[in-house]
């Protein structure tokens, strides 16, 4: 009964056979968009380049055809979608400013929810959600507020019941790289993430038994078997190589730290 757009076509769910969704068109007026597990891939590194080499074009009058298939837009060159786009993008410069690819966006907005600062640095979601929690903390440290955070591929916002105290006298030393490991360990709960992270460490390593086949042991009992050796190694061995090796997979994966660093510079 559910309906949700797909391919630009209200579709209603019927049921599902096997792995097989049964649907039919709708006339509703109101459907849900779903999402995909593909939503959780990030803006690579590559791409978050290429899409603020062609906002450094996008607003200008030089908009040149669609490059030939096969071929690669360089400089100067931009894609027939940024030409649909125009209209958005004088938007975007007459209310606040289209970013060059060497310049960072942050906006404030009041409205009746609190203030809210935006911020688009275009490196992907987990780029994103680290860079929010660290500058929540450090916001904090200059004045005690509380935020919420939300981000996507594009950049993060945070929201306050205050004002948000980022201007041009504190915003480099707010971006700084200085301290950036012990500020990501400060800003985020990382034990906890490099506690779930260890459970895979742990069977990799031979530490947890996984059980037989065909009789395989919960996720959750293998969990509270990692956990209870996670806080074993962390109070007596805090350098043992398997809890180091748990912590360099969060900033690595779900931090992306070397990218953070390179964004922050």
């Amino acid at each position: 009964g559910d309906v949700f757009t797909l391919a630009g076509r209200n579709l209603e769910y019927i049921m599902i056979k096997e792995m097989t969704a049964l649907v039919k068109k709708s006339n509703a007026k109101k459907s849900i968009v779903p999402s995909w597990q593909g939503g959780r891939m990030p803006l690579s590194a590559n791409l978050g380049k290429k899409l603020r080499e062609q906002l450094t074009v996008a607003p200008s009058n030089e908009l040149r055809s669609q490059p030939s298939p096969g071929s690669v837009a360089h400089k100067g060159e931009t894609y027939e979608e940024l030409e649909v786009l125009q209209p958005l993008f004088a938007l975007q410069e007459k209310l606040s400013h289209v970013p060059k690819e060497n310049e960072l966006l942050i906006e404030h907005i009041e409205t009746k929810d609190g203030f809210h600062l935006f911020v688009y640095p275009f490196e992907g979601r987990l780029v994103h959600e680290a860079m929010a929690a660290i500058l929540a903390y450090r916001i904090s440290r200059i004045t005690p507020i509380t935020f919420s955070f939300a981000m996507n591929d594009y950049g993060f916002e945070l929201l306050s019941d205050q004002p948000i105290p980022v201007d041009d006298t504190n915003v480099y030393d707010l971006f700084t790289p200085d301290n950036l490991l012990a500020d990501i360990q400060r800003s985020v709960n990382a034990t906890e993430m490099a506690r779930r992270k260890f459970r895979d460490v742990a069977v990799i390593g031979g530490l947890v038994f996984q059980g037989l086949p065909g009789d395989k042991i919960k996720a959750r009992h293998l969990q509270a078997s990692a956990s209870l050796l996670f806080n074993v190694f962390s109070e007596y061995e805090p350098n043992n190589l398997l809890i180091r090796q748990a912590y360099q997979e969060v900033f690595d994966q779900q931090m992306e730290e070397v990218r953070l660093r390179d964004m922050l510079q």
